[in-house]
């Protein structure tokens, strides 16, 4: 009888400890399924608010019609706990300004197959603790440089599948990431304009516009660095005799500017002078001529003032000639002898 007592208290412990086992991992379950709320290929227009926000630490709605309005930003607010946002999938086509201030501990958020074409540069600001940012397979074409400056504790960046547009200066953002040291992630991140940087890669094309270690820059988190990939990049890049875009126009018309200006000045030096000595002259031909002109018609009206002062005389001349003859011949008189 004894001996079949140890083989069944054993038993009995055996359950107990087996129940209790299944019993916390049914309520871990219940645990997760309460902070994690899935509402994938659900069609929703809008985001449902949530009764019991306060326990959901992780949102996803993929697939649907959400568009980011001010609807769905005042339901963000009822998850004051959630922690990472997925909203891959849908119809987002920009995001305003502060738009998810409303969660502000949320440390992944995925915009990935949107229709996301223009970002504001204050779009994630309040988001002090995002740590994983997917903008993956939407429309961007180039990034505001204030867009990643407040994100102080963001690693990854996903840009892959958008059709950027690597003209030096719309890629001093993607420089100021690559500055920063965070990890672009995803494969195939290539440019869709210009024609002469078309199906290049975005980092490459960046590192030629604005140099710097590329130490700091990984293209893929799940690879680990190799220094013999790493090398072999360098030395690809150093040989790219593609040449570099941005500002090479307009430093050569600064300098064109500059040589027609001092070409300008340097004629105007060598003949200033002579011009003016010529204008100088003509000046004074002028005033000769019009001296002539006034001392001619002054010559010929004093002739003229002479002539009749001469006649004049002449004729009071004859005047008093006949007065002091004393001789007067009368006409009347001379009829009528």
């Amino acid at each position: 009888m004894d001996g079949w007592r140890q083989p069944l208290l054993l038993l009995w412990l055996t359950s107990v400890v087996a129940a209790t086992i299944l019993g916390s991992h049914a309520k871990v379950v219940e645990e997760d399924a309460l902070q994690v709320k899935n509402l994938t290929d659900k069609l929703l227009r809008v985001i449902p608010h949530s009764c019991n926000g306060s326990s959901v630490t992780k949102l996803v709605v993929e697939g649907s019609l959400i568009t980011l309005n001010e609807t769905d930003r005042l339901a963000l607010a009822s998850y004051p706990r959630l922690v990472e946002l997925h909203l891959d999938g849908n119809l987002v086509t920009s995001i305003p300004a502060k738009y998810f201030s409303v969660v502000p501990d949320v440390r992944v958020l995925s915009l990935s197959r949107n229709k996301i074409s223009s970002l504001d540069p204050e779009s994630f600001s309040g988001l002090d603790v995002l740590s994983e940012l997917d903008l993956s397979h939407n429309l961007l074409t180039s990034l505001h440089t204030q867009l990643f400056r407040r994100l102080t504790n963001l690693q990854v960046l996903k840009l892959q599948g958008n059709p950027w547009n690597c003209s030096c200066p719309l890629l001093s953002s993607i420089a100021e990431v690559k500055a920063a040291g965070l990890t672009v992630g995803g494969k195939q991140i290539t440019c869709a304009s210009p024609e002469n940087q078309a199906g290049r890669d975005l980092l490459q094309a960046a590192a030629m516009c604005y140099p710097s270690p590329p130490s700091l820059f990984t293209t893929d988190p799940q690879k680990p660095a190799n220094s013999q990939n790493s090398s072999s990049q360098k030395l690809n890049i150093n040989k790219d005799p593609t040449p570099v875009l941005g500002n090479t126009w307009k430093f050569a018309g600064c300098v064109a500017a500059l040589a027609m200006c001092t070409s300008l000045l340097i004629v105007c030096a060598i003949k200033g002078p002579s011009l003016y000595k010529l204008f100088h002259n003509y000046r004074h031909r002028r005033l000769r001529q019009e001296e002539d002109v006034v001392s001619t018609v002054f010559s010929e009206t004093g002739r003229h003032v002479n002539h009749q002062t001469f006649t004049f005389k002449q004729e009071n001349g004859q005047i008093e000639e006949e007065e002091e003859d004393g001789y007067f011949e009368d006409p009347y008189i001379k009829s009528e002898e």
